[in-house]
């Protein structure tokens, strides 16, 4: 573990001063490109916060739904085997032998990991009930 200050901090910290400092200094599109850079240090720094749990949840409710233990997934890291497991629930759904169920069950999934990579991109859409598009 790297001492402090942490990635976290860092990003922090420059998001301050993009945002404090140097944007009320800016007009046209040096403000614009400044914006980007700063919306770009929020995400890392909220991904640096949360990433790790986020990822933990999404193997556990894709696990769940692909009728998956910790044992069946492939050695690799947490990132690795949450690629892999998108990957073969893609493929089940492009397959179409999909069990009664399987595809409201696999909307609930999707929404809830989309929800939670909302609140790291973007914060406050990530409270967005879509029911009435569910199938």
């Amino acid at each position: 573990m790297q001492d402090r200050p942490d990635a976290r901090e860092l990003l922090a910290t420059l998001g301050d001063y993009l945002e404090g400092e140097l944007l009320p200094a800016l007009e046209g599109p040096l403000n614009y490109r400044t914006r980007v850079a700063l919306n770009l240090c929020r995400i890392l720094e909220r991904e640096t916060r949360l990433g790790s749990s986020y990822l933990l949840r999404e193997r556990e409710r894709l696990c769940r739904l692909l009728g998956l233990g910790l044992e069946d997934l492939l050695p690799g890291s947490l990132h690795d085997q949450v690629e892999d497991l998108n990957q073969q629930l893609a493929s089940e759904l492009a397959a179409g032998t999909l069990p009664a169920g399987f595809e409201a069950a696999a909307w609930d999934t999707l929404m809830a990991t989309t929800r939670e990579k909302l609140a790291i991109v973007r914060p406050g859409y990530d409270n967005y009930e879509a029911r009435e598009e569910s199938l």
